[in-house]
């Protein structure tokens, strides 16, 4: 997958600056900029009065005159653009944010790499204490396995996920504490890698991770609380306004819980919360967790259900078998199973939100939530395939016909190393040309959602447009393209971040436009990207983005508000 960082970058201290409402005015004005407000019934305005953390006027200069009076007023830059504030619909903001304090292997390409990242952590962490981290991939440290890790960490157990957290990198002390050899069982929906001989190299793929994941001790509350805090600041200094949490674990709605309680949570969170094949009583315990953290700004909202793997692992679900290959990958839940979790959680209310990579896996979970229309009737229930990946013609127009919402991550949109190397050797060229397929969905009237899977890729929302647009690497314009054939245009993708991030989270009567009376959740960026080639739109950087009409970034650039 590309674009992927494991440590999140802080922006400077220059352009990111989170502020109490109690040192602003109730009213704020923008004015002077194109306000763009993705709004069908007024699209184009030219100010915006935001009063008591609502939008009061949307219009000329003159609209907004009467609330002038007190007023803090910005008069932006002619080039500048106003708009709805982004919503990244799938990121695992506080695991990912919590996880950045742990041991990071995302330059170890080597083993001096992997010493220079663990070697100053053992120093530093309990003696004998599990060692924990992870942001490696397959794409840049091509042999993993335990004696490799042994050789530096010794008897101390050692965990390291990868990146796109389907696969961990155990060594011989973790595989020991899980009583993990050569006679152990691959558990249902996962894989333990082994050598020649049959014994685990220290790879768990899957559900098989778990193995040793569950051992782990908790973070401790201070590391959740500080890695959020930071990600939150770089979240807002990108625009963002709003999230789905699509795996959120008790401890991570705690986490969230805890930020609200101490009027710290700036972001609306919707959660998603994983469900497995075999679970005892997934939905109550849904239903409990809905009712323990829910806050003004955290719901729980969705059931989350992983179909498959990943194709570059080999663990994506497909409908023909892998190149070179006799097995097409597996699934995390057969079918019966995923339809009788679906039609479980349907009918309690829950939006579904789906994992599926793999052509099958797709079928499958568009086959799933067939079945819980079916059972339970039609109603406004708007279930989530996020990644789609690779998509079988065949199945593209049951999104819309099902009113499924492909929650895609554009950023991946292009042909970098996973692509290239990983994919689509794996998959053949016949199949590659429908790998992201965003623009034939678009053509067959999917509700296309924007993304990041952050820590996966940067949740820069400009940095998934302008590779949804290009389906090239943002960093080199003049590179090679992946099917051009899907590219979707720039309104499509500020379409994707606003007022179809809303439409994902049943929140579009409050936010994704900027409309009278809604809240005032607004981005303004310093370049109107519409306006610009679409090899320059990473280069717009956020001006201010506003939550609730109080200004929780401000970035370089922005000028100094006046009250008239």
């Amino acid at each position: 997958m590309p674009g992927m960082v494991w440590k999140y970058s802080l922006l400077a201290a220059t352009a990111a600056m989170l502020f109490s409402s109690a040192a602003y005015a109730d009213t704020v004005v923008l004015r002077g900029a194109r306000v763009l407000t993705m709004d069908d019934a007024k699209p184009e305005a030219e100010a915006i009065a935001l009063v008591d953390g609502r939008i009061a006027a949307v219009g000329t200069a003159a609209d907004v005159e009467p609330y002038l009076k007190g007023a803090r007023v910005y008069d932006l830059p002619a080039d500048a653009l106003v708009l709805p504030g982004f919503q990244d619909s799938h990121n695992h903001l506080i695991w990912s944010a919590t996880q950045a304090e742990d041991i990071d292997l995302s330059e170890a390409a080597d083993e001096a790499g992997l010493r220079a990242a663990i070697e100053p952590a053992m120093a530093a962490a309990a003696e004998g204490g599990w060692l924990r981290g992870g942001g490696w991939s397959v794409a840049v440290y091509k042999e993993p396995n335990a004696a490799v890790l042994d050789a530096i960490t010794g008897d101390r157990p050692a965990w390291f996920e990868d990146i796109d957290g389907h696969s961990g990198w155990a060594n011989s002390a973790a595989l020991k504490a899980a009583g993990i050899d050569a006679s152990t069982r691959d558990p249902e929906g996962g894989r333990i890698d082994r050598d020649a001989q049959g014994n685990p190299t220290g790879l768990l793929r899957e559900e098989a991770m778990a193995l040793v994941s569950d051992l782990l001790p908790d973070y401790p509350q201070a590391q959740v609380d500080a890695g959020f805090e930071k990600a939150q600041a770089e979240a807002i200094g990108y625009g963002l306004t709003a999230i789905i949490d699509p795996s959120a674990e008790e401890w991570m709605l705690a986490g969230y819980q805890r930020a609200e309680a101490a009027n710290a949570l700036k972001l609306r969170v919707g959660a998603a919360v994983k469900v497995e094949a075999g679970d005892a009583s997934p939905v109550e315990r849904v239903t409990k967790l809905k009712a323990a953290y829910s806050g003004p700004r955290l719901e729980v909202t969705s059931v989350k259900l992983f179909v498959d793997g990943v194709i570059e692992t080999g663990t994506a679900a497909l409908l023909e078998a892998y190149v070179g290959s006799n097995t097409s990958g597996d699934l995390l839940f057969t079918p019966e199973e995923l339809k009788a979790v679906a039609v479980a959680a349907d009918a309690a209310g829950f939006q579904l939100h789906a994992h599926s990579i793999g052509d099958r896996a797709i079928r499958v979970t568009l086959d799933a939530y067939e079945a819980a229309e079916q059972a339970n009737g039609k109603r406004d229930r708007r279930p989530i395939i996020t990644h789609v990946q690779l998509v079988n013609q065949a199945d593209i127009p049951r999104f819309k016909q099902l009113g499924v919402l492909p929650v895609v991550q554009a950023l991946w949109a292009y042909p970098d190393p996973y692509i290239v190397d990983l994919t689509q050797p794996k998959i053949g060229p016949e199949r590659s040309e429908w790998l992201y397929p965003f623009g034939a969905l678009k053509e067959a009237g999917a509700t296309i959602v924007g993304s990041s899977d952050w820590s996966v890729s940067s949740m820069n929302p400009l940095e998934a447009i302008q590779t949804g647009v290009t389906r090239q690497d943002f960093e080199d314009p003049e590179g090679a393209v992946l099917t051009p054939q899907h590219r979707l245009d720039v309104m499509d993708m500020l379409r994707a971040y606003t007022v179809n991030g809303a439409y994902a989270a049943f929140d579009e009567a409050e936010s994704g436009t900027l409309t009278v009376g809604k809240r005032a959740d607004v981005v303004v960026l310093d370049k109107d990207v519409t306006k610009i080639a679409p090899t320059e739109i990473v280069s717009a950087t956020v001006l201010a983005t506003l939550i609730d009409g109080e200004p929780v970034h401000e970035g370089e650039g922005l000028p100094k508000p006046t009250m008239p």
